[in-house]
């Protein structure tokens, strides 16, 4: 399933469900949906924009229709969030320093006459 970012730049809050799921469109604020979503609310990726315009009370009269093409043209739509992505640093684990291995003497040529 396919997700799209949808920010309303305009100044009229937008209220719309799909799927048993309620989408509230505030200014500035950045909505995720599925795309079958952002289709059925706003006709997103058909070329026939006048059936979602009808639904969305937008449109009564052909007449209506480019004011409703300005309306929708306040919706930015994106794959990709517009918000800041926050990436924690990675975590570096503190591992205590191996203790030194205890010295032991070296053993050299044996002095005595054996």
């Amino acid at each position: 399933m396919t997700t799209l970012f949808v920010c309303n730049k305009g100044d009229e809050t937008l209220s719309d469900s799909f799927n048993g799921q309620s989408y509230v469109f505030s200014k500035d604020k950045e909505v995720e949906l599925p795309e079958i979503a952002a289709k059925h609310i706003f006709g997103y990726g058909d070329d026939n924009k006048e059936p979602y315009f009808v639904r969305l009370g937008w449109m009564k009269m052909n007449t209506d229709f480019p004011l409703a093409m300005d309306r929708l043209s306040k919706f930015v739509f994106s794959r990709e969030s517009s918000k800041p992505v926050h990436v924690s640093a990675p975590v570096v684990e503190r591992v205590a320093a191996p203790m030194p291995k205890a010295r032991v003497a070296a053993k050299g040529p044996s002095l005595s006459n054996e």
